[in-house]
């Protein structure tokens, strides 16, 4: 997982400004720091705005995405309905059939029992009669031909009794097994209806789930969106405040202009004295590697330097490296960080609209006071080694709208 996601970049820049705070206490009441904090924090509110949209953007689309999904549901349930309704009617129609089956069972039965009866009857008769009675049925026939036919008759009743009779145990067999099938029939769509309501009840549980999620997305949504718009509101409170910070130092640098090109700060000690340059070095103090040096450093002799045991009582002055107003002389008591005593100079806006200062650090005494106008080339301080330094040596920052620059670009 990559360290630069917005969050850590916040965190970053908040680590930053605290760190340059803690270097440069005195600095804080400049109207060029005042404007290179408020462009800080503009700076982190802007990244926090990039990191709440960003934000914003993947809550509304995962929002979409499970508003799709919800559309899917409510549609399958839906259906899930109309198929649920159909069962139902389908089998009310069912019962409906089983009960006139079962009717017609009933009314089947009875008609058996009606016939087996009548033949019980005729055969009994049949039986106690013996054949006497079919005799004197057949032989009170006036002629042979209605003798025939009554003999005739006499079968086809037998034989048509015996018929119906097998008849109606068909009739209710078919019916019988009608019924079955129905009941079949009802048990299976039974069956269907049970899955269809589990599938239902299923459906709906997916259902709540999500309209929780897409509820607690527009909470998050709400949220952020209410985040952007105060950090909105911020970051247009901090633009106007930059804007009058700006108005102001030009209002009180009006008068300076700067040439473009800063004067060496060492008149005797020129560029093959520089000990550390501008950029990534080894620490001096913490020997860390890696660490970014954003200065030159100019070193001198150690007999040129009053806090030497053998000092020969010439000091090196530092020169203002273009006209200015001093906005902080003091000393910086830090052991990590300490620039010990400083001077910080305000050269005013340039023809490119951008702010110029210049910070000489490590001084061994301090020459001018806040708020003095310098003027290029005059002496400020003279070379020491105060605050974390390993020896005498002038730390040169160039700075443009309180951003550090390689100095080197400058003279």
């Amino acid at each position: 997982m990559s360290f630069f996601k917005p969050r850590n970049i916040l965190i970053l820049l908040v680590i930053t400004a605290f760190a340059f705070s803690s270097i440069l206490p005195g600095y804080a009441n400049t109207l060029e720091d005042q404007i290179y904090k408020s462009q800080g924090k503009l700076s982190v509110i802007e990244q926090n705005l990039q990191s709440r949209g960003k934000q914003l953007e993947e809550y509304q689309s995962e929002e979409k995405r499970i508003a799709g999904e919800l559309h899917k549901l409510e549609n399958s349930l839906a259906k899930l309905r109309q198929e649920i309704n159909q069962l139902e009617k389908d089998i009310e129609s069912t019962e409906k059939e089983i009960e006139i089956a079962e009717n017609e069972l009933i009314e089947a039965q009875k008609q058996i029992e009606l016939k087996d009866e009548l033949l019980k009857r005729r055969l009994r008769a049949i039986y106690e009669q013996g054949d006497s009675g079919y005799l004197e049925v057949l032989f009170h026939a006036s002629t042979f031909a209605e003798f025939l036919t009554r003999l005739n008759d006499l079968k086809i009743i037998a034989e048509n009794d015996l018929k119906l009779l097998e008849q109606a145990y068909q009739e209710r067999l078919a019916l019988e097994e009608k019924k079955q099938q129905l009941e079949d029939e009802k048990a299976r769509l039974l069956g269907l209806k049970v899955e269809r309501l589990e599938r239902k009840e299923e459906l709906n549980s997916q259902l709540a789930e999500k309209e929780k999620l897409i509820e607690e997305l527009q909470d998050s949504i709400q949220a952020t969106e209410k985040a952007i718009r105060e950090l909105e509101q911020e970051a247009s409170k901090i633009e106007q405040l930059i804007k009058q910070l700006q108005e102001e130092m030009r209002r009180q640098t009006a008068h300076l202009v700067p040439s473009g090109k800063l004067l060496w700060p060492l008149a005797e000690y020129g560029t093959s004295w520089i000990t550390s340059g501008y950029g990534y070095r080894t620490d001096p103090i913490t020997r860390k590697q890696g660490a970014f040096h954003g200065a030159i450093d100019i070193g001198i002799p150690r007999t040129r330097w009053p806090a030497s045991s053998n000092y020969n009582g010439n000091p090196v002055y530092i020169r203002a490296a273009e006209n200015g107003v001093v906005s902080y002389a003091g000393i910086n008591g830090s052991l990590t960080y300490g620039y010990g005593r400083l001077v910080i100079i305000d050269h005013g806006i340039g023809p490119d609209g951008k702010g110029l200062a210049t910070v000489y650090a490590h001084a061994h005494t301090l020459l001018v006071s806040p708020g003095q106008e310098v003027a290029k080339g005059q002496n400020i301080a003279i070379v020491g080694s105060t605050g974390s330094s390993t020896g005498p040596h002038l730390h040169f920052e160039v700075r443009v709208n309180g951003e550090r620059q390689n100095p080197m670009n400058f003279f």
